[in-house]
């Protein structure tokens, strides 16, 4: 690949303003999904000049911010239940100790059939997003600068002759350190950064590459004698066109000689429906004999009503 490059990138449609994170220390009102209907999902290409490099070429999905899983959310008005769900979904907080893979959102999934070197071509967004490889095997993500190396392009950023400037990944690391930047965040984080993310693979190990927080691109890899460019001359490769829809959104599969590499984007939940038969987990409150009792649909009952009731935040059968 060159160093001035045709580039994809996933700018992703934000997800549901009523999508939640599952908060583990306060997990009020979840419960297992029984049927989830997803939005469409979409792949296509943009040009889009950025600075000095040639027309970068985005790929729109349906959404980003990769996850683990994904629950339904009795949704709560002034603390009484409203008997409607909306999508709380489970992030992998790798500083907090968590271990593990996206299930669900967009990200990439490579797996080498061979030993060697993978370089990838990335669009990595702004802020504090954090840029993850995770080896299947462990669940835990790999070091930047140190497991993986990172060369290429910062947004605004140009030398003496007034192009863009290529950094290192020595170059790179340098100006994070000096910012404090968060380890998994590329450069200071304040800007875009189009290039390279290169590191070793074993043979039949599957690596995950994605944000937890937001959208990342994808423009290609490079595998030994492998190439591969998502976007050639500026249009969509065929792959992405004829991306099979499944359980978690859809899939694209790009299988070469020595990798087999799946590009896997879910489009925002249009609806969930809850298994309320399933093991809940209930607001942890103390509780109060005498608080209000709900039927399902959210309207005050009492104790005479027969049926699945609501009190303390808890559903209970009163036969």
């Amino acid at each position: 690949m060159k160093k001035i490059f045709t580039l994809i990138s996933m700018a992703l449609v934000a997800m549901s303003v009523n999508a939640q994170n599952i908060d583990e220390t306060d997990p009020s009102h979840l419960y297992p999904i029984k049927s989830i209907e997803w939005g469409p999902i979409t792949w296509e290409v943009k040009n889009n000049q950025v600075n000095d490099l040639v027309d970068p070429i985005y790929i729109v999905n349906g959404q980003g911010n990769a996850y683990e899983k994904i629950m339904a959310e009795e949704i709560y008005t002034d603390d009484e239940p409203t008997g409607t769900y909306r999508a709380c979904y489970g992030y992998l907080d790798y500083e907090g100790g968590k271990t593990g893979v996206p299930g669900y959102g967009l990200y990439y999934k490579f797996t080498p059939k061979t030993s060697g070197t993978l370089k990838i071509t990335v669009w990595a967004n702004k802020g504090n997003r954090k840029t993850f490889v995770v080896k299947e095997s462990t669940g835990t993500p790999l070091t930047p600068y140190v497991d993986y190396k990172v060369e290429g392009y910062i947004n605004g950023v140009k030398g003496d002759d007034g192009k863009l400037q290529f950094f290192t990944n020595d170059e790179i690391k340098a100006r994070h350190d000096e910012a404090g930047a968060n380890t998994y965040v590329i450069d200071k984080g304040n800007s875009h950064f189009w290039g390279y993310i290169s590191f070793d693979v074993v043979a039949d190990e599957s690596y995950y590459l994605f944000q937890a927080s937001s959208q990342i691109g994808f423009g290609g890899f490079e595998f030994g004698s492998d190439s591969y460019v998502s976007a050639p001359g500026g249009e969509m490769a065929a792959e992405f066109n004829a991306g099979v829809p499944n359980d978690k959104g859809e899939v694209v599969t790009i299988t070469k000689e020595n990798i087999i590499v799946e590009a896997q984007g879910s489009s925002t939940p249009i609806s969930v429906v809850p298994d309320l038969g399933g093991t809940g987990i209930s607001n942890v409150k103390a509780e109060n004999a005498n608080a209000p009792i709900y039927n399902l649909a959210g309207q005050k009952a009492d104790k005479s009503q027969k049926g699945i009731l609501i009190q303390n935040g808890k559903k209970f059968v009163n036969k």
